[in-house]
Protein backbone atom coordinates (compact mmCIF):
# COMPACT_ATOMS: atom_id res chain seq x y z
CA UNK A 1 0.00 0.00 0.00
CA UNK A 2 1.25 3.21 -0.81
CA UNK A 3 1.41 6.17 1.61
CA UNK A 4 -1.36 9.26 0.69
CA UNK A 5 -1.04 12.76 1.11
CA UNK A 6 -2.29 12.59 4.59
CA UNK A 7 -0.71 9.52 5.67
CA UNK A 8 -3.45 7.32 4.63
CA UNK A 9 -2.86 4.14 2.82
CA UNK A 10 -4.32 4.00 -0.58
CA UNK A 11 -4.68 1.10 -2.76
CA UNK A 12 -2.42 1.00 -6.57
CA UNK A 13 -4.33 2.16 -8.80
CA UNK A 14 -5.93 -0.96 -10.94
CA UNK A 15 -5.07 -1.26 -14.62
CA UNK A 16 -8.05 -0.78 -16.84
CA UNK A 17 -9.34 -3.42 -18.39
CA UNK A 18 -7.94 -4.35 -21.44
CA UNK A 19 -10.18 -5.62 -24.22
CA UNK A 20 -8.83 -8.42 -26.53
CA UNK A 21 -8.71 -7.84 -29.61
CA UNK A 22 -11.45 -9.47 -32.40
CA UNK A 23 -8.27 -11.60 -34.11
CA UNK A 24 -8.55 -13.27 -30.62
CA UNK A 25 -8.64 -16.91 -31.63
CA UNK A 26 -7.93 -16.00 -35.20
CA UNK A 27 -4.20 -15.05 -35.75
CA UNK A 28 -0.47 -16.78 -34.67
CA UNK A 29 0.06 -20.51 -34.66
CA UNK A 30 -3.57 -21.01 -32.70
CA UNK A 31 -5.69 -18.87 -35.22
CA UNK A 32 -5.88 -17.62 -38.68
CA UNK A 33 -6.09 -20.53 -40.96
CA UNK A 34 -4.71 -22.82 -38.62
CA UNK A 35 -7.22 -25.61 -38.31
CA UNK A 36 -5.59 -26.51 -35.07
CA UNK A 37 -6.77 -23.16 -33.91
CA UNK A 38 -10.13 -22.80 -35.70
CA UNK A 39 -10.93 -26.24 -34.29
CA UNK A 40 -10.40 -25.49 -30.91
CA UNK A 41 -11.84 -21.50 -30.53
CA UNK A 42 -14.80 -22.11 -28.42
CA UNK A 43 -16.57 -19.76 -30.62
CA UNK A 44 -15.80 -21.73 -33.97
CA UNK A 45 -18.22 -23.17 -35.94
CA UNK A 46 -18.73 -26.89 -35.44
CA UNK A 47 -16.89 -28.82 -38.54
CA UNK A 48 -18.95 -29.29 -41.33
CA UNK A 49 -18.75 -32.81 -43.03
CA UNK A 50 -19.32 -33.81 -46.45
CA UNK A 51 -22.24 -35.75 -47.28
CA UNK A 52 -21.83 -40.05 -48.31
CA UNK A 53 -21.31 -40.09 -51.81
CA UNK A 54 -24.30 -41.65 -53.73
CA UNK A 55 -24.80 -45.12 -54.23
CA UNK A 56 -23.79 -45.97 -57.51
CA UNK A 57 -25.02 -48.63 -59.49
CA UNK A 58 -23.02 -50.76 -61.52
CA UNK A 59 -23.26 -50.37 -65.04
CA UNK A 60 -25.38 -52.30 -68.12
CA UNK A 61 -22.07 -53.92 -69.49
CA UNK A 62 -20.60 -55.12 -65.96
CA UNK A 63 -23.54 -57.00 -65.02
CA UNK A 64 -23.15 -59.03 -67.90
CA UNK A 65 -20.25 -60.04 -65.51
CA UNK A 66 -21.69 -60.33 -61.99
CA UNK A 67 -25.25 -61.75 -63.34
CA UNK A 68 -27.82 -58.80 -61.80
CA UNK A 69 -28.24 -55.31 -61.58
CA UNK A 70 -29.38 -54.02 -57.66
CA UNK A 71 -31.44 -52.54 -59.36
CA UNK A 72 -33.19 -55.93 -60.90
CA UNK A 73 -36.23 -55.77 -58.09
CA UNK A 74 -36.81 -52.02 -58.55
CA UNK A 75 -37.58 -51.85 -61.98
CA UNK A 76 -40.21 -53.82 -63.55
CA UNK A 77 -39.95 -52.56 -66.88
CA UNK A 78 -36.07 -53.35 -67.27
CA UNK A 79 -34.33 -52.28 -70.39
CA UNK A 80 -33.60 -54.98 -72.98
CA UNK A 81 -30.12 -54.74 -71.85
CA UNK A 82 -31.05 -55.89 -68.65
CA UNK A 83 -33.12 -58.61 -69.69
CA UNK A 84 -30.51 -60.14 -71.92
CA UNK A 85 -28.29 -60.05 -68.76
CA UNK A 86 -30.27 -61.84 -66.41
CA UNK A 87 -31.00 -64.09 -69.54
CA UNK A 88 -26.79 -64.65 -69.83
CA UNK A 89 -26.80 -65.38 -66.02
CA UNK A 90 -29.64 -68.11 -66.73
CA UNK A 91 -27.92 -69.70 -69.41
CA UNK A 92 -24.64 -69.64 -67.52
CA UNK A 93 -26.28 -71.54 -64.26
CA UNK A 94 -27.58 -73.91 -67.42
CA UNK A 95 -24.36 -74.53 -68.74
CA UNK A 96 -21.97 -75.46 -65.01
CA UNK A 97 -24.65 -77.57 -64.23
CA UNK A 98 -25.16 -79.75 -67.72
CA UNK A 99 -24.38 -79.77 -71.15
CA UNK A 100 -26.32 -77.55 -73.49
CA UNK A 101 -26.61 -79.69 -76.22
CA UNK A 102 -27.94 -82.88 -73.87
CA UNK A 103 -31.31 -79.33 -73.56
CA UNK A 104 -31.06 -78.84 -77.22
CA UNK A 105 -32.33 -82.31 -78.27
CA UNK A 106 -34.56 -82.56 -75.57
CA UNK A 107 -36.12 -79.45 -76.97
CA UNK A 108 -35.75 -80.91 -80.55
CA UNK A 109 -37.44 -84.26 -79.48
CA UNK A 110 -40.36 -82.31 -77.88
CA UNK A 111 -40.88 -79.93 -80.64
CA UNK A 112 -40.64 -82.92 -83.42
CA UNK A 113 -43.57 -84.54 -81.33
CA UNK A 114 -46.08 -81.99 -81.67
CA UNK A 115 -45.20 -82.54 -85.50
CA UNK A 116 -45.41 -86.95 -85.35
CA UNK A 117 -49.19 -86.25 -83.79
CA UNK A 118 -50.38 -83.72 -86.38
CA UNK A 119 -48.89 -86.60 -88.91
CA UNK A 120 -50.47 -89.31 -87.24
CA UNK A 121 -53.46 -87.27 -87.19
CA UNK A 122 -53.95 -86.84 -90.51
CA UNK A 123 -52.48 -90.52 -91.78
CA UNK A 124 -55.49 -92.30 -89.35
CA UNK A 125 -58.48 -90.18 -90.29
CA UNK A 126 -58.05 -87.37 -87.33
CA UNK A 127 -57.63 -84.46 -89.83
CA UNK A 128 -59.12 -81.53 -90.73
CA UNK A 129 -62.62 -81.74 -92.36
CA UNK A 130 -61.95 -78.85 -94.82
CA UNK A 131 -58.88 -77.56 -96.93
CA UNK A 132 -58.30 -74.23 -95.08
CA UNK A 133 -58.08 -75.92 -91.49
CA UNK A 134 -56.22 -78.92 -93.19
CA UNK A 135 -53.76 -76.30 -94.38
CA UNK A 136 -53.56 -75.00 -90.92
CA UNK A 137 -53.09 -78.44 -89.61
CA UNK A 138 -49.84 -79.45 -91.96
CA UNK A 139 -48.27 -75.84 -91.46
CA UNK A 140 -48.53 -77.24 -87.88
CA UNK A 141 -46.43 -80.30 -88.55
CA UNK A 142 -44.13 -78.04 -90.79
CA UNK A 143 -43.24 -75.65 -88.34
CA UNK A 144 -42.84 -78.04 -85.55
CA UNK A 145 -40.43 -80.23 -87.55
CA UNK A 146 -38.41 -77.47 -89.04
CA UNK A 147 -37.82 -76.18 -85.30
CA UNK A 148 -36.97 -79.56 -84.29
CA UNK A 149 -33.68 -79.61 -86.80
CA UNK A 150 -33.45 -75.68 -85.81
CA UNK A 151 -32.70 -76.84 -82.08
CA UNK A 152 -30.56 -79.29 -83.58
CA UNK A 153 -27.95 -77.47 -85.54
CA UNK A 154 -28.01 -73.85 -84.17
CA UNK A 155 -26.15 -72.93 -80.73
CA UNK A 156 -28.10 -71.54 -77.42
CA UNK A 157 -30.30 -68.90 -78.71
CA UNK A 158 -30.62 -65.22 -77.57
CA UNK A 159 -33.59 -64.03 -75.41
CA UNK A 160 -35.48 -62.90 -77.73
CA UNK A 161 -35.64 -65.60 -79.90
CA UNK A 162 -36.39 -67.92 -77.77
CA UNK A 163 -39.09 -65.64 -76.79
CA UNK A 164 -40.75 -65.99 -80.31
CA UNK A 165 -40.17 -69.89 -80.74
CA UNK A 166 -42.28 -70.25 -77.66
CA UNK A 167 -45.07 -67.94 -78.85
CA UNK A 168 -45.27 -69.59 -82.06
CA UNK A 169 -45.02 -73.32 -80.42
CA UNK A 170 -47.87 -71.85 -78.36
CA UNK A 171 -49.83 -71.20 -81.52
CA UNK A 172 -49.03 -73.76 -83.33
CA UNK A 173 -50.15 -76.53 -80.19
CA UNK A 174 -53.80 -74.92 -80.14
CA UNK A 175 -54.08 -74.17 -83.64
CA UNK A 176 -53.11 -77.79 -84.60
CA UNK A 177 -55.75 -79.29 -81.72
CA UNK A 178 -58.46 -77.05 -83.03
CA UNK A 179 -58.13 -78.16 -86.55
CA UNK A 180 -57.97 -81.79 -85.81
CA UNK A 181 -61.36 -84.08 -86.19
CA UNK A 182 -60.33 -85.94 -82.84
CA UNK A 183 -62.48 -87.07 -79.99
CA UNK A 184 -62.20 -84.99 -77.11
CA UNK A 185 -60.32 -87.41 -74.72
CA UNK A 186 -57.16 -86.68 -77.04
CA UNK A 187 -58.06 -82.93 -78.12
CA UNK A 188 -57.34 -82.81 -73.83
CA UNK A 189 -54.37 -84.86 -73.85
CA UNK A 190 -52.17 -82.93 -76.47
CA UNK A 191 -52.68 -79.76 -73.87
CA UNK A 192 -49.77 -82.08 -72.04
CA UNK A 193 -47.73 -80.02 -74.94
CA UNK A 194 -48.13 -76.95 -73.42
CA UNK A 195 -46.97 -77.94 -69.52
CA UNK A 196 -43.69 -79.27 -71.38
CA UNK A 197 -43.43 -75.91 -73.00
CA UNK A 198 -43.97 -74.11 -69.66
CA UNK A 199 -41.04 -75.61 -68.57
CA UNK A 200 -38.73 -74.11 -71.08
CA UNK A 201 -40.76 -70.50 -70.27
CA UNK A 202 -40.59 -70.97 -66.96
CA UNK A 203 -36.71 -71.02 -66.90
CA UNK A 204 -35.29 -69.12 -69.44
CA UNK A 205 -38.16 -66.37 -70.06
CA UNK A 206 -38.58 -62.74 -68.20
CA UNK A 207 -41.91 -61.98 -66.21
CA UNK A 208 -43.80 -60.35 -68.78
CA UNK A 209 -42.34 -62.68 -71.34
CA UNK A 210 -44.46 -65.53 -68.89
CA UNK A 211 -47.25 -63.90 -68.70
CA UNK A 212 -47.72 -63.81 -72.19
CA UNK A 213 -46.61 -67.96 -72.94
CA UNK A 214 -49.29 -68.29 -69.83
CA UNK A 215 -52.02 -66.13 -70.96
CA UNK A 216 -51.42 -68.06 -74.30
CA UNK A 217 -51.62 -71.06 -72.97
CA UNK A 218 -54.64 -71.00 -70.74
CA UNK A 219 -56.68 -69.18 -73.39
CA UNK A 220 -55.44 -72.09 -75.65
CA UNK A 221 -57.05 -74.82 -73.09
CA UNK A 222 -60.07 -72.92 -72.87
CA UNK A 223 -60.99 -72.89 -76.35
CA UNK A 224 -60.25 -76.15 -77.09
CA UNK A 225 -62.56 -77.24 -74.41
CA UNK A 226 -65.22 -74.61 -75.30
CA UNK A 227 -64.56 -75.77 -79.00
CA UNK A 228 -65.48 -79.55 -78.21
CA UNK A 229 -68.18 -78.33 -75.52
CA UNK A 230 -69.54 -76.93 -78.72
CA UNK A 231 -69.26 -79.40 -81.22
CA UNK A 232 -69.43 -82.72 -79.02
CA UNK A 233 -71.73 -84.03 -77.00
CA UNK A 234 -69.44 -83.60 -73.43
CA UNK A 235 -71.19 -82.66 -70.37
CA UNK A 236 -70.84 -79.24 -68.97
CA UNK A 237 -69.44 -80.42 -65.47
CA UNK A 238 -67.25 -83.11 -67.12
CA UNK A 239 -65.89 -80.22 -69.20
CA UNK A 240 -65.01 -77.92 -65.76
CA UNK A 241 -63.63 -80.88 -64.28
CA UNK A 242 -60.85 -81.17 -66.86
CA UNK A 243 -60.63 -77.49 -67.25
CA UNK A 244 -59.81 -76.53 -63.86
CA UNK A 245 -56.87 -79.27 -63.53
CA UNK A 246 -55.45 -78.48 -66.84
CA UNK A 247 -54.89 -74.85 -66.60
CA UNK A 248 -53.88 -74.95 -63.27
CA UNK A 249 -51.10 -77.15 -64.12
CA UNK A 250 -50.15 -75.08 -67.41
CA UNK A 251 -50.06 -71.48 -65.40
CA UNK A 252 -48.43 -73.69 -61.99
CA UNK A 253 -45.23 -75.39 -63.60
CA UNK A 254 -43.73 -72.06 -65.26
CA UNK A 255 -44.50 -70.01 -62.12
CA UNK A 256 -42.97 -72.26 -59.79
CA UNK A 257 -39.80 -72.62 -61.84
CA UNK A 258 -39.92 -68.67 -62.61
CA UNK A 259 -40.26 -68.13 -58.84
CA UNK A 260 -37.09 -70.72 -58.14
CA UNK A 261 -35.03 -69.40 -60.51
CA UNK A 262 -35.50 -66.05 -59.25
CA UNK A 263 -34.67 -66.86 -55.75
CA UNK A 264 -31.24 -68.68 -57.03
CA UNK A 265 -30.63 -65.25 -58.82
CA UNK A 266 -31.17 -62.71 -55.82
CA UNK A 267 -29.47 -65.20 -53.49
CA UNK A 268 -26.20 -65.54 -55.55
CA UNK A 269 -26.06 -61.59 -55.78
Amino acid sequence: MAPGPEGIPQPFPQPLPQTYPQSYGQGGAFGGAGAFGTAFTPSAPSRAYASPRPESYPSADSVADIGSDPRDERDDDAPRGLLESRYEWIVGMMYSFTDERVVRVLIALFTAGMGVCATLEILFGFGARTQPALGIQIGCGVFAFTAALWWLVISWPRLWTLFVFVVLADIGIVAANLTADMPPEFAIGKTAFLAVLGLVAGIFLDRWMLATHMVLSAGGVTAIIGWKLFTTDVPVLGAMVVWVPVVALTIAIPVLLYTFVRAVRLDQN
